[in-house]
């Protein structure tokens, strides 16, 4: 898939295509802005409909409830680096065991989950920090079924598709690529960006998914065009709108020096003349590792390229966003 080459400003999320099929519903429910009223002639109609009838109990239960207004409540994460605003009556949950979030210090990890216990989205932070992405669009015919956001490449974008040839599966999302690019890529959207960082807000949908609103006839991408059209969309849509950053990201500790020696989980690193901090430098190596292996050697465009480590010498990698070199050795 296409990814983002490393030198630090813009992120993409490491590689994480959230697969995991995120089941996506929700209540349904009217939503009203945080003090609506009712308009003042509503009131007086009803009472004298009611007043020019016999109070029984009949005329009583045959009376349409009153609505019930929806509230908003806004939730700062991941030590308040990011917040999002979101309908009083969902939660956020914690996730556990989330791999490639690499910033600990904006790091969070969450699904929501509406009132009745179901849940609607996931969100993370905390990803690796890359700046750039290798184009691939115009390899797909991608279904899109609403977009939103700023319109820039690498800005903060929305879409809601159906991913070519798969009519029955789709996804919203928050999205570094822009509306053009999204109908034509030919993978899977790349993810949320921020500065300093990259993370997910998503939604997965597939033909099992119960979406209120949505009749149980309607089949295949109708399903999808008709649940755009709900309130529970809507609600959804605008709390990944919502994601704001407070603050500015910055890498934990030792880790985030761009000389000398660090150790991950599996390797050791002599970071050399990369200038990648150790988190990026573990993040690319990671990156790079999920490509085919050919000849003991693995390269991803706009990344860079790495050699395996033998039995008497380290492996080294060429990185492509800076032009330097690191070495690992198995640990």
């Amino acid at each position: 898939m296409g990814r983002l080459s490393t030198r630090p400003k813009m992120t993409m999320w490491a590689g994480m295509a959230i697969s995991a099929a995120l089941l996506l519903t929700g209540c349904g429910q009217a939503a009203t802005s945080p003090g609506t009223t009712v308009p003042p002639s509503a009131a007086p109609a009803s009472v004298t409909e009611a007043s020019s009838r016999p109070s029984t109990p009949e005329a009583i239960e045959s009376s349409p409830p009153s609505p019930t207004k929806a509230t908003l409540e806004t939730h700062k994460i991941a030590n308040a680096h990011f917040q999002i605003t979101m309908p009083s009556d969902w939660k956020l949950e914690k996730l556990t065991n989330v791999a490639a979030q690499v910033h600990k210090d904006s790091t969070a990890s969450f699904k929501i989950v509406a009132a009745d216990g179901r849940q609607l989205a996931e969100i993370r932070t905390g990803g690796e920090e890359i700046w750039d992405i290798v184009p691939l669009a115009g390899l797909a015919k991608n279904t899109v079924f609403d977009s939103a956001g700023d319109g820039e490449f690498g800005g903060l974008n929305y879409e809601f598709l159906s991913y070519d040839g798969q009519a029955d599966q789709a996804e919203m999302m928050l999205t570094a690529l822009d509306s053009d690019s999204a109908e034509t890529w030919g993978d899977r959207l790349e993810s949320l960006i921020y500065a300093g960082g990259s993370g997910e807000f998503s939604a997965a949908l597939t033909s099992k998914s119960v979406l209120p609103g949505v009749a149980d006839s309607v089949k295949g991408a109708e399903r999808f065009k008709a649940y755009a059209k709900t309130e529970e969309y809507s609600q959804l849509k605008k709390a990944m709108l919502s994601f704001k950053q407070l603050k500015d990201v910055v890498p934990a500790g030792s880790e985030s020096a761009t000389t000398g020696r660090c150790a991950g989980a599996k390797f050791t690193y002599e970071l050399g003349d990369s200038g990648l901090s150790c988190d990026e430098a573990k993040a690319l190596l990671t990156r790079l590792l999920k490509q085919p292996i050919h000849t003991g050697a693995v390269e991803l465009t706009g990344v860079g390229a790495c050699m395996l480590p033998g039995p008497t010498q380290p492996g080294h990698c060429n990185v492509e966003s800076t032009g330097g070199t690191f070495e690992f050795s198995m640990r």
